[in-house]
Formats: structure tokens, C-alpha cells, sequence
């Protein structure tokens, strides 16, 4: 009987210690797993394992997240590679564009009939939305591969806002749309130009493209950085998902979906992000109206000497 219980006793030590081994295995193997997940390029897990299913099981994991990181390698390439591709083709485009509307500025010189100068402008209208488009997707695949280099400048937002709207006037008028703008004096901004420009410009073209009625501009100092609000008339009824105003290529009214690349929100959503400020869009369906707010904080402006 003694012998017997001695023998028990040894069988359950050895079976105690190697749960304790497995436990401690187990949690070696999950605390390696933890480490690597904050890894950017995660690696193999690695560990003297003296159980064999711990070992067969910690070279599948292996082999899963192998696998993970060259299809994560893949997938950025691919990015890459399209990103490329829209910016190239739309580089390429350019210059064919550029010589169609040359071509056909010179047929606005020669005599034409009036049914031949109205085909004549419907041809020139699609090429002005053709060269919009292919500006964007240049500009947006540009955004998305490179970082822009800010150059920050104190500006002065009201009149950078007027004088890009002032430039926009045959577009704006071409649409039908009627501009409201009190834009502030002496509201600076340490900013940059560029980016700030083409957030104004962005917005205007949206308004152009999708808007009726009044166009309302409001600038106004938000602390120390500033507010710019965009709105214009909608369509009575249109049912427009404001979440979803700012995804690439989603355009609100599926009508005109062909006309628009759907892209000119996002550009300003990228643009606003680089500045460190916010975009959101409020739809008010009983005033038939559609406002775009964005934020931006001042930088700290360079010291002069």
C-alpha cells in the first residue's frame, strides 16, 4: 500500500510539473504574440519548447503570420503601383487634353452655323469636366503617395478666400449660383497658401457642381485658428449621407454620379488633415441646404529678422 502511494505520488508531481511547464510555454508563447502584434514587421516566434504540440502549433502560427506579412508586403505594393498608375495616366492625359481644347478654341474663330457652335460648346463644356477630373485624380493620387512639404506664411484668410472666388467667377456664374461673402479684415491665419487655396477651391467647385441658388460664404476666427462655411442650395427632398460626403468617388446625387469624379471633398478632407484642423457637413432638408464647415488652427508662423 505505502509503495502505492508512493508511486501516486511521483505520478502526480510529474504530471503536476509538466502542467506547470505547459502553462509556462503557453504563456511564453502568448506573451512573444503580444509583443509582436505592436510590430510594424512582426516576427517569428522563437522558443525552446519542450512540449511537441506546443512546437507544431507555434510553427503554424509561424507560417500564418508569414504569410500575413507577405500578403500585407503585397497589398502596400499594390497600393503603391495604383496610386502610380492614376497619377501617370492622368499626367498623360494632359497633354492630348490641352491640344483638344486648343483645336477647339480655333473652331470658335472660324465661321460656324448656330447649330454647329452649340455642338461646338457642349464639346468644349466636356473637355472643362474632363480637365477637372483628370486634375483631380493627379491630385489626389499625389496626396495620398507624398506628404506635402507645408511652407507656412501669415495670410489673410478673407482676402485669400475673395480673391480665389473672384478667380472662380465663370464657373460660378456658368452654374447659376449667386455668392453672399462678407469676408473678415485683418483675420490672419499662419497657415499654408497652397493647401488653403486648394481647400477653397475644392469647396467652391462642389458648390458648382452640386449646388442651386445661393452660394453663402462665411469666414470667421474660431481662438486662434478659423472657420470656413460652405453653403448652397440642394435639391428639395435629396436625401444626402453626410457620413459619407467625404469618401473617395461617393457623389450624393446618383444622377449626376457621371459628371462628377466624386473626389473633390476628399481632396479637401486630405488637405484640412494636413493642416491639423476638421471638415463636417450638415444637411438641413427643410431649408433645402447643404453646409460644409472646416477648421483649421494656426500654425506658429516662421520668426522674421
Amino acid at each position: 500500500m505505502t509503495v502505492l502511494l508512493v508511486v501516486l505520488a511521483v505520478l502526480w508531481a510529474a504530471t503536476f510539473g509538466y502542467l506547470v511547464v505547459v502553462l509556462r510555454q503557453i504563456s511564453a508563447v502568448r506573451r512573444r504574440l503580444e509583443q509582436r502584434a505592436g510590430q510594424e514587421a512582426p516576427s517569428a516566434v522563437t522558443l525552446a519548447l519542450v512540449v511537441p504540440q506546443l512546437e507544431l502549433l507555434t510553427a503554424r502560427v509561424n507560417e500564418t503570420v508569414e504569410r500575413a506579412r507577405q500578403a500585407s508586403t503585397r497589398t502596400r505594393a499594390e497600393e503603391r503601383r495604383i496610386r502610380s498608375f492614376i497619377a501617370d495616366v492622368s499626367h498623360d492625359l494632359r497633354t492630348p487634353l490641352t491640344s483638344v481644347r486648343g483645336y477647339l478654341q480655333l473652331l470658335e474663330r472660324t465661321e460656324l452655323d448656330a447649330v454647329q457652335r452649340e455642338r461646338l460648346a457642349a464639346a468644349h463644356r466636356q473637355t472643362v469636366e474632363l480637365g477637372a477630373l483628370v486634375d483631380r485624380l493627379y491630385e489626389y493620387a499625389y496626396l495620398l503617395d507624398v506628404e506635402p512639404r507645408q511652407e507656412i506664411d501669415s495670410l489673410d484668410v478673407g482676402l485669400l478666400v475673395g480673391e480665389v472666388l473672384l478667380g472662380m467667377t465663370g464657373e460660378i456664374e456658368g452654374a447659376g449660383l449667386e455668392v453672399e461673402l462678407d469676408p473678415p479684415t485683418g483675420l490672419v491665419l499662419a497657415t499654408d497658401r497652397e493647401m488653403l487655396t486648394r481647400i477653397v477651391q475644392n469647396l467652391a467647385r462642389n458648390a458648382v457642381q452640386h449646388g442651386r441658388g445661393t452660394l453663402a460664404v462665411e469666414v470667421a476666427g474660431v481662438g486662434t485658428g478659423m472657420e470656413l462655411r460652405f453653403r448652397n442650395g440642394v435639391s428639395p427632398g435629396a436625401e444626402i449621407d453626410t457620413s459619407r460626403l467625404f469618401d473617395r468617388f461617393f457623389t450624393a446625387d446618383a444622377s449626376r454620379s457621371g459628371r462628377t469624379s466624386g473626389l473633390g471633398l476628399s481632396i479637401v478632407q486630405v488637405l484640412v488633415a494636413g493642416l491639423g484642423g476638421t471638415v463636417s457637413a450638415v444637411h438641413d432638408p427643410v431649408a433645402a441646404t447643404l453646409e460644409i464647415r472646416v477648421r483649421i488652427p494656426s500654425a506658429v508662423a516662421p520668426s522674421t529678422r
